[in-house]
């Protein structure tokens, strides 16, 4: 209560994306999936683009140079951005709308600046009926909301549900999967998007992550051209979409063509010769494939396919590797759209808003935390050493709005990146962290279901995957043993069964995550910086974006761990 009393006085003092065909004849102009729309030609120099703010030694003609501060002084608000009143009487359109990001950045609008009009919700149902069952069911009675509930009391309902409209759709579809005439409806009436919607399995198979990543993005360009008044794209991606880049990393856009296996050649070897990435060609080389594969056969290629593929270009994983292209369909895409993507690093509780400690399931790192607090994962294959890059949800959301006020009021026709991470100016090491649950669970220790607590050891790092499978199987063979000892036959089967289970899992969730474990890159984030520059002390107090100033410590052990027992665990593993 009293965080939400905090949110109502600072509300308060607010107002007073291999064939040799070139890619545009590589679909006809009615195709559903790419058109002659797609393409990735030299844009006119008329096209403003965004400087990074940062030396990166490229020419000033590259297609990406033009300064931003040449606009900001005649547009920005002389008292900060102006966040609040650029949303007033705003209609919006967000996709992924029910995921953990879209929904913390819907509740924080309704909340700071309910004066905002409508928002259209994309939300994947087999009718209208089960559309708004979903936005029911998954957003307006979630405990998310209960802070706008208590601004609210009797008129919630009707407040949230005169501002938030549920739209039947899927982003893989032409058209976005909508009802034609509600589609132009939309079109006709919202000033912003927000794109939040993705498939974040990193070992996904390629073609559904091709669809959701690379496919999705293009559908979403296609129907934001028909958004005659539309002022802005916000779309979603990912730090780890720089992939196998190491050093600092800074806000460099993607464009076609490019990948990192082709970076690293060039600069080592001006001449050399790599394949160009193409998102089309991608998407060709799957589809034939499929055509010319059976089905179960299919399956299992695409399963192995997306990672050959990411690590050909230069990327870990099937889905940093599909977020990067998407970028590069949405660059290639926008003409004149004015455009800004969000690369989070890993999105992790909520620091402060609406209230600490709120998340929508287990996320990349809350597994092996939970593993770890349960006795399952006495060993990690990391470098001790290696930066673990988070930022909380609320900050993130923060961030977005802000850069949402900034880009919307200047409206010029440029793509920005901001890295919204926090390992250049707050790193945080795999040590340090493990550290803090090793803490945490020798102090509120889960109770096994004999009722015993559960002892944590601190953990041991190993540098390869055979010493690393091999340690754990001894481990939990320990596990395994003493309890054997102690059930009947049948149930010391089905133990068996469940401890062969539990090492395939951690090997196979190591193996996935290994990459980031030893992960040499740490993220730029100057423009994140200049936004938090451009803000008033007012903005800087709702819209906190400073990660510099969070303690990792009191973090995880106050509110990360706290909130991940609450919101997802939800009582089924007790603590003593």
């Amino acid at each position: 209560m009293f965080n939400c009393q905090m949110t109502m006085l600072h509300l308060q003092n607010l107002f007073s994306f291999n064939t040799r065909v070139p890619t545009t004849k590589l679909f006809s102009e009615n195709s559903t999936n790419f058109s002659s729309n797609f393409s990735y030609k030299v844009r006119s120099m008329k096209t403003s683009h965004l400087t990074l703010g940062i030396d990166h030694d490229i020419d000033s003609s590259s297609s990406f140079i033009k300064a931003l501060s040449d606009h900001q002084g005649d547009v920005l608000a002389k008292d900060g951005i102006g966040i609040v009143d650029i949303f007033e009487a705003k209609n919006l359109f967000v996709t992924g709308a029910t995921g953990f990001l879209a929904k913390v950045l819907i509740e924080k609008m309704l909340r700071i600046t309910p004066k905002i009009n409508k928002i259209y919700l994309l939300i994947r149902a087999k009718d209208k009926a089960a559309a708004f069952d979903r936005l029911t069911s998954e957003i307006i009675e979630t405990k998310l909301f209960k802070c706008l509930k208590e601004m609210h009391g009797e008129s919630y309902e009707s407040f949230i549900r005169s501002k938030l409209i549920p739209v039947v759709g899927n982003i893989h579809e032409p058209n976005l999967g909508m009802d034609i005439f509600i589609s132009q409806q939309i079109a006709q009436e919202i000033d912003l998007i927000v794109d939040s919607a993705a498939n974040t399995t990193f070992d996904l198979r390629y073609d559904l992550a091709l669809d959701a990543n690379v496919n999705g993005s293009y559908q979403l360009m296609m129907f934001a051209k028909k958004c005659k008044n539309l002022k802005l794209l916000i779309h979603y991606s990912t730090a780890y979409a720089n992939g196998e880049r190491e050093g600092l990393l800074y806000e460099k856009p993607f464009m076609m063509g490019e990948s990192i296996t082709k970076e690293k050649l060039t600069s080592n070897s001006p001449s050399a010769k790599f394949p160009s990435l193409n998102a089309a060609n991608e998407l060709d080389f799957v589809s034939k494939l499929k055509n010319a594969i059976k089905n179960n056969e299919f399956k299992k290629i695409m399963k192995e396919l997306g990672a050959e593929r990411a690590k050909l270009y230069g990327w870990h994983d099937t889905y940093s590797f599909t977020k990067a292209i998407g970028e590069m369909v949405i660059d290639s895409m926008r003409e004149n759209i004015p455009t800004v993507i969000i690369r989070p690093s890993t999105i992790t509780s909520s620091y402060e808003q609406p209230f600490p400690g709120w998340i929508q399931g287990l996320r990349v790192i809350d597994p092996a935390i939970v593993f770890y607090g349960k006795g399952d994962f006495p060993g990690v294959l990391a470098d001790p050493n290696c930066l673990v890059d988070l930022v909380p949800v609320d900050m993130v959301v923060s961030a977005t709005m802000a850069a949402i006020a900034k880009h919307g009021y200047l409206q010029t026709p440029e793509l920005n990146v901001y890295h919204v991470a926090s390992s250049y100016v707050n790193p945080l090491s795999s040590s340090q962290l493990l550290n803090y649950c090793y803490e945490f669970f020798s102090s509120f220790p889960f109770v096994n279901s004999k009722g015993d607590q559960v002892k944590v050891n601190k953990m041991k790092y190993f540098d390869n995957m055979l010493d690393y499978s091999n340690y754990i199987s001894k481990e939990l063979v320990k596990q395994h043993d003493e309890v054997g000892e102690l059930t009947h036959e049948v149930e010391h089967s089905k133990m068996q069964m469940l401890f062969k289970r539990k090492v395939e899992y951690l090997k196979n969730f190591s193996k996935v995550y290994e990459p980031y474990g030893f992960y040499k890159g740490w993220f730029h984030s100057g423009n994140m910086q200049k936004l938090m520059e451009d803000m008033s002390e007012e903005e800087r107090k709702s819209f906190d974006i400073d990660l510099s100033k969070i303690n990792w410590r009191d973090y995880f052990i106050g509110i990360h761990i706290p909130g991940v027992k609450e919101h997802v665990l939800k009582g089924r593993i007790a603590s003593s």
